[in-house]
This record gives C-alpha cells, structure tokens and sequence, in this order.
C-alpha cells in the first residue's frame, strides 16, 4: 500500500511554484506587442513577475530588438533560466540611456541595489575574499572579506547640475591595515592560492602582536617547515621582510626566487615518474600565476584608463553629449553637455579638477570599483582607438583646450548623428 503524506490526507494542497507549467501564450503575445512598440535606443530593460517580482534586469544596445528576442518563437530547446523567466514574466519596463557605455554601467549599478531574482553577475559576492598581509613587524598572511568603510577623501561633491549620482564610483579602503592581495572570485581560490603562498613563502599566520622569546616552544607550523618561526626568534625582522619582498616581487611580476626552485622541484619530480606529487606543485604554481595576473591587470587598469569617453546623449533630451571622465579606471565625473559655448568653461574646470591630481590608491579595492573597473576596461579595449576617447595619459601643455576642442569636433562630426 502506498504511503500518504499527513498533509495530503487531510486535504492540504500541494505548493507549487509559479514558473511551473504552460506559457501563458496571450500573456506572452501581449509583452510581445508591447516589445514591438520600443524604441531602437540602447537602456535598461526589467522583468517583472507574480506580485511584482523584479526577475531581471539586463542592459541592450537597442531596446527593441533586445527585448523582442525574448519572445520570438524557436524550435530550440531554451536554458531552464530563461524558461522560468518566460513563463513568469507579467511586465516589462525599460530606461532607455544615450549609449551602451552608460547602459552597461547603469546595470551594474541597479543589479548591485535591487538584486532581482534570476541575475547572478554583480550579486554573487557583497565583497570579494583577499589575501591580507598585515601591517605589523613581522606581517602575517591571512584570508579576510573586510568590509569596506567610507573614505573621508571623497567627500568633495562636483556641481548638481553636472552630476549623475547613480554613477559616481568611490575608492573604498579596508578597515584592517596591510596590504590587500587579489581579489578572487571564489573563496576556494583565494583559500588554495594562500595555501600555495604559505608552502613557499614561511610567513606566519597566528594571531595578536608578535614578541621573539627565544626560551618559548615554536608552533606546529614551524616544526613543518610552513613558518620562518619569528615568535622563537628563529628568523630575524630584516630576513622576514626578505620574505615579504619576494612575495611581493612574484604577485606584481609574476617570477621570484622561490617560484624557480618550486618549477624545478616539479621537473625533477615529473622526471622520476611521481606525477601525483607534481600535479600538487602544478596546482599551487597556477594559483599564484592566476592572482599574479590580476593583480597586474588591477595595476595596469588605475595607471593606463585615464581617458574622457564622449557618448551620444539621449535623443528626447537637450543635452547633446555626456562625457565620462575615468581616472585611475573608475568613472570619476558623469557630465551632460547641452551648449558648447556655455558650458566649456565648466568643462574645463572639472577637467582640472580630476586630472591635475593624480588618483588617490585605496589599500583596499572594493567589488563595485572592482566590477566598474572591468566593466570600462573591457571597453576600452574594444573602443579606445575610436575619436570618442580622448586619452589623458601623456598631455600636452594645453590639454585641457585641445581635450575640450576634440569632444566639440567629435559632437558636430559622425559621433552625434
């Protein structure tokens, strides 16, 4: 005899979920008459669900095309996502922005806040796991998810009229001192990429302020060989802080002393036929190649994206450009240009406000400027040659005229049509 739930036995209902079953076919032929009627602008579009759910929110280079696809008719089986979202959606909205650029960073912005249910990039992780090497005599190594906190340098407001609050981007340094390491997108490669740094480097990684007694009994990672032992006074202040530059010298270059000696320890191990025991050194050497990398891309992205990027503005409005100021990688000024002539003078006034001072560099590099920083460097490597990117980079004597003579050029040229 089959078994019957207590609940179904006395009569109660079973929960289903709202995406199960059939398409509403006029639900979905009525969002297809409204994707219809959408303008060829590029914005943001979100989906909306059963009470008014945000599902989605994804951006478009054109709206109506974008949007349509959703709903045209394939013979394909779709992403069990995208059926959810299909049988679920009950609304629609868009914002429509002046260009992609904008579009692409308003996105990321709005993920970050409202979190919709099916979106997964920018949510993931409210802050991203670092390596920290600590501020103290003998630094020690440590897995941290800081929270960031405010910082009192930023505090300077640009003027309201000249000004998109939604995308202004604020360095975030970390409430611990030290130097932050990475960052990484999972908290198993920032774990195994500590564990390959520990097993060449012997830093320590105990707790609390750090006195040498040579009469007290080192820990269990120094009889390991994973501790240079500083507690025993084993190893001195000025031969830890070797450690320390080497560590340095592989994250920002990617080669060290002791990353030689580890490679040919897997040769030699790899030619003695132990292939178990060079996977092992193989794994740790990628970990350190793979944070190495990206911590020069971080290095490369604040000193080489310091452009002005013109875009199109939006065509119902009587701005005719909006100009991105990016220092350092991130977005520093958002302005809308209406009238050339009026508002050059206020243009190059905020061009010496942003780019005579170099960019302040925060100990800590939080996820939003992290994901910004990606976001505008992906583009640039696909737009920087374009007239629509005024480099900052080497300037010349009057660069704050010739910046401002260019985005005028380039506004009455091909770019505004």
């Amino acid at each position: 005899m089959a078994s019957v739930s207590p609940l179904r036995a006395f009569g109660a209902p079973r929960a289903r979920h709202p995406f199960e079953g059939k398409v509403d076919t006029r639900r979905r032929r009525k969002l297809k008459d409204i994707a219809r009627e959408l303008p060829k602008a590029p914005g943001v579009y979100f989906f909306y669900g059963f009470k008014d759910r945000l599902l989605y929110i994804g951006k478009a280079k054109c709206l109506r095309q974008r949007v349509r696809s959703y709903f045209g008719e394939t013979k394909l089986k779709r992403p069990p996502k995208l059926r959810r979202l299909l049988a679920e959606i009950t609304r629609l909205e868009i914002r429509e922005c002046g260009s992609e650029l904008e579009a692409l960073l308003v996105e990321r912005r709005l993920i970050a806040e409202l979190r919709p249910i099916l979106n997964r990039q920018h949510k993931r992780f409210e802050v991203y796991p670092y390596l920290l090497l600590s501020d103290e005599e003998f630094p020690r190594l440590t897995l941290t998810r800081a929270e960031p906190v405010a910082s009192a340098e930023w505090e300077d407001e640009a003027p309201d009229e000249f000004e998109l609050p939604h995308l202004e981007t604020r360095p975030f340094p970390g409430e611990l001192p030290g130097l932050y390491l990475g960052p990484f997108t999972s908290p198993r490669a920032a774990f195994w990429t500590m564990e390959a740094v520990r097993n060449i480097f012997p830093l320590r990684s105990c707790e609390g302020a750090m006195k040498p007694n040579p009469t007290a009994r080192a820990c269990f990672y120094h009889d390991i060989g994973r501790c240079g032992g500083p507690c025993v006074g084993a190893i001195s202040q000025q031969e830890y802080s070797s450690v320390c530059e080497e560590l340095l010298q592989l994250l920002r270059t990617g080669d060290a002393p002791p990353l030689q000696r580890l490679r040919a320890r897997m040769t030699n191990l790899a030619a003695q036929w132990n292939f178990e025991e060079a996977a092992k050194i193989k794994e740790q050497l990628d970990a350190i190649d793979t944070v190495a990398a990206r911590l020069r891309r971080l290095e490369r992205m604040r000193a080489e994206n310091n452009v002005v990027i013109i875009q199109a503005g939006l065509s119902n409005s009587e701005h005719s450009a909006s100009l991105f100021l990016v220092q350092g990688g991130v977005v520093r000024r958002h302005l809308t240009i209406g009238d050339w002539k009026a508002d050059e003078k206020v243009l190059r006034q905020t061009l010496r406000e942003v780019y005579d001072a170099p960019p302040p560099v925060a100990p800590f590099t939080g996820k939003s400027e992290l994901d910004e920083m990606m976001i505008l460097d992906r583009w640039l490597r696909a737009h920087g040659d374009e007239a629509c990117c005024v480099w900052q980079n080497n300037r010349s004597r009057c660069w704050t005229a010739t910046t401002a003579r260019r985005l005028q050029v380039w506004t009455k040229g091909e770019g505004a049509t």
